[in-house]
């Protein structure tokens, strides 16, 4: 039994890292821009637009990614994803023209979301039942930053070894993240299970169809907790103009407002979603649903203390603390969010089509947050652009309650009763 449940999180680590860090490549201009720029001789606007194509691509290809992952085997997409991406860093390490560039994220957004994506989220949530949800997802978002956090030090240590004008410093780290991808793809087929799973009815059982995505969308739950997922990712695109925000409110210097950001994007990234596993699992608050909302909570008092105070700031210190408690409700959030999908006794079925749609609608942020913000800055002053800003977060905050709220009065209505014996299946109309 010990070997079995030792197995079973080694196997959660194994795929929590892969769909961490196989993003990195995709998002290479995060850390490495002007490396990019110098090295790949691309200019900034070319860089934008490289990193543009993902997004679109990936957009698109959320839904696609839930299909996979209900009609798929889990071991065979996330292995040949992750060595496929590998691979593809093998070409960018050769520093390949613009336009080579484009084709390989639009090759990348097909590995790491249409072929990885939905199908790691399902891998993971298939290794608990629905009381466990809670538990594994907060586990899986806190390794995933560990992930992340452990392979990007390492990396830009490996970079300033070199001398600043060595262009095989940026080749040492592409190289470094291709062959982790290519093991990572080798652990993930000796580790990860197919995953199949069929609709299971007194007639029989019966395959995944294409009919399924309209029984998707109809189920109402699907619905909440994809307004959950969009709430709390705004939130989250917010929090990357935390750095700004210090830095032109506050007066905070750029170096320093610099190390918050490492903070709030790679140290609380890491913590705080095994933190809201832990909630679940070990006080009295078993429901992820339950923890998000008493989250939202928490969000909702800082951005009005935020808002408060956003027209006088006075303490930095208050400032830092009120961004890291956002942040840590955020991050929390993050951790817990898609539990609610398998906390809702979501068919395992349709599983990964449900989170594909989720990530559609969820994600939607990602378009118009930074374009919004990125506008208020340039033509308001910066105490009306972050006040703005604050508004913004504060109604989305007011949705993750409102369909919070929603989830788990239709949770408890579709409780089973003790004594009485449980469906195979139940959807949630």
């Amino acid at each position: 039994m010990e070997s079995s449940n030792f197995r079973r999180w080694l196997t959660l680590a194994i795929i929590s890292i892969s769909g961490g860090v196989s993003f990195d490549l995709a998002y290479l201009r995060y850390i490495y821009q002007i490396p990019m720029a110098k090295f790949m001789g691309f200019s900034n606007t070319e860089i934008g637009l490289i990193m543009s194509t993902f997004g679109i691509t990936a957009i698109i290809l959320y839904a696609p990614s839930g299909i996979i992952a209900d009609k798929f085997s889990h071991k065979k997409m996330m292995s040949f994803a992750m060595i496929i991406t590998g691979l593809l860093g093998l070409i960018m390490a050769v520093y390949p023209p613009f336009w080579v560039m484009i084709v390989i994220q639009v090759a990348f957004a097909i590995t790491t979301i249409l072929m990885l994506w939905s199908v790691s989220i399902k891998a993971a949530s298939l290794l608990g039942n629905h009381e466990e949800q809670g538990k594994i997802m907060g586990w899986m978002e806190g390794l995933r930053g560990v992930g992340v956090m452990a392979l990007a030090v390492f990396t830009m240590w490996v970079f300033s070894l070199f001398a600043p004008e060595n262009p095989a410093s940026l080749k040492a780290v592409i190289l470094i993240y291709s062959g982790v991808y290519i093991l990572l793809g080798v652990l993930c087929w000796f580790f990860v299970q197919d995953g199949f799973t069929v609709r299971s009815d007194e007639s029989g059982t019966q395959k995944f169809s294409l009919k399924d995505i309209t029984s998707v969308l109809k189920i109402s739950t699907t619905w909440y907790c994809s307004l959950i997922i969009f709430g709390v990712y705004t939130i989250y695109a917010i929090l990357s103009y935390s750095t700004n925000y210090l830095t032109e409110m506050y007066g905070m210097t750029l170096v320093a407002a610099s190390y918050m950001g490492i903070v709030i994007n790679k140290i609380f990234r890491a913590l705080c979603g095994p933190l809201g596993g832990i909630i679940t699992t070990y006080t009295r608050l078993k429901s992820p649903t339950r923890a998000v909302q008493l989250l939202s909570l928490v969000s909702i008092i800082t951005l009005g203390v935020l808002l408060i105070t956003n027209a006088h700031p006075s303490s930095v210190f208050i400032g830092i603390g009120l961004i890291l408690l956002l942040a840590f409700a955020c991050y929390a959030s993050r951790g817990l969010y898609f539990a609610c999908i398998g906390e809702a006794r979501t068919p395992k079925y349709i599983m990964g089509t449900t989170v594909g749609i989720c990530s559609v609608i969820g994600f939607l942020p990602d378009v118009f947050v930074y374009p919004l913000v990125g506008h208020w800055q340039d033509t308001l002053p910066a105490t009306v652009a972050y006040r703005n800003m604050w508004l913004l977060g504060l109604a989305a905050t007011a949705m993750v309650l409102i369909f919070t709220a929603l989830l788990i009065r239709n949770i408890r209505s579709h409780a089973v009763p003790a004594g009485t014996a449980k469906q195979p299946t139940q959807e949630f109309i």
